[in-house]
């Protein structure tokens, strides 16, 4: 191991040690309503590690998607914790600081690659960009250090760390960064002439392959690769690009394949969301409106909610937002100058694509912070080597104080940064504060109705129904009227336990109007019974039959 790759791995054991800190207070945090029961607590495939089960994991799909190495490692934390919340927390904290880490090992080779253009073993560190010499090894370390903390910091992360659920992304952010950092030792062998390492070769696509199993979200990796050839790497020119396509070719081929069978799990469990219902101009304009706002809420990451649904009708704000994103785009594809910063716009919006809403799954997610865990990281890199370079330059031109007060912005951004997410941890504490959130910033039906029924579970009746009315009249407003009696029934509930059974029984006759379910008589006959109305009672037992189900979302 030579000098850069020992300062390199020290600046990556503080980076991993600092984030780990920053973190730990998501392990008070406990499981929220939104996706975690599906994840652990109802997930079938956790629960045995049999041959039986383990055959299940990774040849059938759950929840329209195939992530058998997410549910193993879930799997691991059931056998560990059970279900304490706290474990699992433990273990996304635990791979996000060192993903951070690795973020600093691909920052030292991608920084090392474009200043010495990938030739020889040994090179100090110097020519790193352009041709600025670095003044000292110290320096070099306060780069890569600002590139592991811009990242791993970032209040954006918080949402990929603090729920459980997204296990995923920091599973397979740490399977992307090893197949990013093999890739690159492999080229760095092969260009400097020690020949073609198949192993390595093979080991960057079984990484890739991993990262996959965990989540499908860096299937665009081989383009990533290519870019990467193209600069830092530097591989492109007469003749070279058709050897490195061939190169690509088992990394496309798995991505193929891959792509396929998530579209065809997501269309199985009817999870995309049809052109009927997302027309093509409205996911045009919704992916570009995504792009822009990542970009903004990562310099001014302020007002972040966890949840976001698309705007209908869609505000003029989101033709705007396209059209500056377009503009920028169709600039840096037909100059491709300056490199470095065509590079990293085009490595952001390329492995953005997974996460737009050109395939959209589910909900009508406007944006979520968890889609930038893997998108961050060529931003954070160049942030921390520009930062460096103009520091550096207005040192050489004797500029003192402009480099004091750029290393102060940047220090009071890092500051900043730590504090926003040391709040946003606290968000995820439970699924009241969770919803909570939702509504400070942009309230939905849906988050009223959420922290309903948890305040309903938690004994807060009076509570339960401020929020169950406040969904209703959203519902109402909107004409969004589908499963609407699930509103009226758990409000039902509500009024009954503060003893206001009249109007829980209008409630329960509007949910048996719309969706007569035998737990609805059921609920209705205990509020006739407390209102004295004994043969209404009776007629409503006999209508919910024997055992009926739980009150649940129906």
């Amino acid at each position: 191991m030579n000098k850069n790759e020992k300062t390199a791995c020290r600046i990556a054991v503080i980076v991993g040690i600092v984030t780990l800190l920053s973190y730990l207070g998501s392990l008070s945090c406990g499981f929220i309503n939104l996706d975690d029961p599906f994840y652990v607590a109802n997930n079938p495939f956790i629960k045995n590690l049999d041959f039986s089960t383990l055959y299940r994991l990774f040849t059938e799909a759950h929840l329209g998607g195939w992530l058998p190495l997410t549910y193993l490692s879930f799997a691991v934390d059931y056998h560990i914790w059970g279900t304490n919340p706290a474990g699992y927390h433990l273990t996304n904290v635990l791979l996000h600081a060192i993903n951070a880490g690795l973020v600093v090992h691909v920052s030292d080779r991608l920084m090392r690659a474009q200043g010495r253009g990938m030739r020889g073993e040994g090179e100090d560190f110097s020519t790193l960009i352009g041709s600025s010499q670095l003044s000292s090894v110290q320096w070099y370390s306060a780069m890569l250090l600002l590139a592991g903390l811009f990242w791993g910091l970032h209040p954006l992360r918080v949402e990929s760390v603090a729920w459980v659920a997204e296990r995923k992304d920091v599973l397979n952010g740490f399977f992307t960064l090893t197949a990013l950092l093999v890739y690159l030792d492999f080229v760095r062998r092969k260009e400097s002439g020690a020949g073609v390492d198949q192993f390595r070769y093979l080991l960057a696509l079984g990484f890739f392959v991993l990262s996959l199993m965990a989540k499908q979200v860096s299937v665009t990796l081989p383009v990533i690769l290519l870019l990467l050839d193209w600069y830092p790497l530097g591989r492109f020119g007469k003749g070279k690009l058709l050897p490195l396509l061939v190169e690509k070719v088992p990394f496309f081929g798995v991505a193929a394949c891959i792509t396929l069978a998530t579209i065809y799990f997501a269309a199985e469990e009817k999870m995309l969301s049809s052109m009927q219902d997302l027309p093509f101009y409205v996911r045009v304009l919704a992916s570009g409106n995504a792009i822009f706002e990542y970009c903004r809420l990562t310099l001014y990451p302020v007002n972040i909610s966890p949840y976001v649904v698309l705007t209908k009708p869609l505000p003029t704000s989101y033709l705007v937002k396209t059209a500056v994103v377009a503009v920028i785009t169709l600039y840096l594809l037909w100059k491709r100058q300056p490199r470095p910063v065509a590079a990293t716009w085009f490595a952001f919006v390329i492995v953005l694509l997974p996460m737009l809403a050109f395939v959209q799954a589910g909900d009508d997610i406007a944006l979520a912070a968890r889609y930038t865990y893997l998108p961050a990281i060529a931003p954070a890199i160049a942030a921390a080597a520009a930062l460096g370079l103009l520091v550096e330059r207005l040192l050489a031109k004797g500029s003192r104080r402009c480099a004091a007060a750029l290393v102060g912005i940047c220090a009071v951004f890092l500051a900043l940064n730590v504090g926003i997410t040391l709040k946003l941890i606290n968000v995820w504490k439970d699924t009241g504060s969770f919803w909570s959130r939702v509504i400070e910033i942009r309230p939905v039906g849906r988050a009223y109705a959420d922290r309903g029924v948890f305040s309903l579970i938690n004994g807060r009746a009076a509570a339960a129904i401020e929020d169950f009315t406040e969904a209703i009249r959203i519902a109402e407003g909107a004409n969004l009227l589908n499963k609407i009696y699930n509103l009226y029934a758990f409000r039902g509930v509500a009024l009954s336990d503060v003893g206001r059974y009249a109007e829980a029984v209008a409630d329960f006759d509007k949910a048996i109007e719309l969706f007569p379910h035998p737990t609805y008589f059921q609920q209705r006959a205990r509020a006739l019974e407390a209102l004295g109305k004994v043969a209404e009672s009776k007629e409503d037992l006999r209508r919910a039959g024997a055992n009926p189900p739980p009150l649940d979302w129906f």
